[in-house]
């Protein structure tokens, strides 16, 4: 099988899911996985420190901007986020501040990929 595929397709949030609002920085938990987070009420950028991998195994989460203010993805510890195909330990992914703006992040167990977004992502350099 060719490398760089994941079969099958990873979940996605369901559009009907669970919403929670962060105005601050907050470190989700694997109970958080399959919601979606939204920054309503944030009055700068703020941090979601994302689980451990191993503990999110399989599950997805969703951030959608409703305050122009950017949201940082941060995973824990040394583990990688992907996004546009690289990787790199410890760093983070920023959703740039315009609302509307939003992100699918989804974990398989060792490293959270984006798969999905609209607007403007960079990962930490």
């Amino acid at each position: 099988m060719p490398t760089g595929y994941i079969v099958p397709a990873p979940p996605q949030v369901a559009a009907d899911a669970t919403v929670v609002a962060k105005a601050a920085d907050y470190t989700v938990v694997a109970a958080d996985m399959g919601k979606i987070f939204t920054n309503t009420g944030a009055a700068g950028t703020i941090t979601l420190t994302l689980p451990a991998a191993a503990g999110a195994a399989g599950q997805s989460l969703k951030v959608q901007l409703t305050v122009a203010q950017v949201v940082r993805l941060d995973p824990a510890g040394t583990e990688k986020a992907y996004l546009g195909g690289d990787g790199v330990a410890g760093k983070y992914v920023n959703i740039a501040g315009v609302i509307g703006n939003y992100v699918d992040i989804h974990c398989d167990g060792e490293k959270w990929l984006v798969l999905n977004y609209s607007g403007v992502l960079t990962k930490e350099a």
